[in-house]
């Protein structure tokens, strides 16, 4: 994917302040960051991958290892940490490249992530969608 600006900055055509790399997986400071104050960073797939259910198993592991690993040093010194990943343009994905933002909290940051108001569901609709969905499961 020569056009993702994920997959130039993997292979060194876009300067990064990278703080992990491994065989499969690279975290890297957002240069956009929700706040100055922490270190927001993205942690991704060097391979490119669109959609959380793109990648193989095996690799969705060493990132979900790197997730840790990354969030581990953020609570050093964070208050909390959200861990963050949207799939398609409807969940707000604007970079098509499989990835996670490690946000760093504190009280009274001023970051809002994107809230809901809670619903209830009507009487026997929670099990009817349950077994819809239980019917596609792979």
């Amino acid at each position: 994917m020569g056009d993702c600006v994920f997959c130039r900055i993997v292979k060194g055509e876009i300067p990064c302040v990278k703080i992990w790399e491994d065989e499969n997986t690279i975290a890297f400071l957002d240069v956009s960051p929700a706040s100055v104050k922490g270190g927001h960073t993205l942690v991704l797939p060097k391979q490119h991958f669109e959609l959380i259910t793109d990648v193989p198993d095996e690799i969705l592991t060493d990132v979900t290892r790197t997730i840790k690993k990354i969030t581990k040093v953020l609570l050093k010194e964070a208050e909390g940490v959200n861990v963050l990943q949207n799939n398609k343009d409807a969940a707000g994905q604007f970079v098509k490249h499989v990835h996670f933002h490690l946000i760093p909290r504190y009280k009274n940051d001023g970051i809002i992530i994107e809230k809901w108001k809670p619903k209830k569901y009507g009487k026997g609709e929670m099990e009817n969608i349950a077994e819809r969905l239980k019917k596609i499961i792979d």
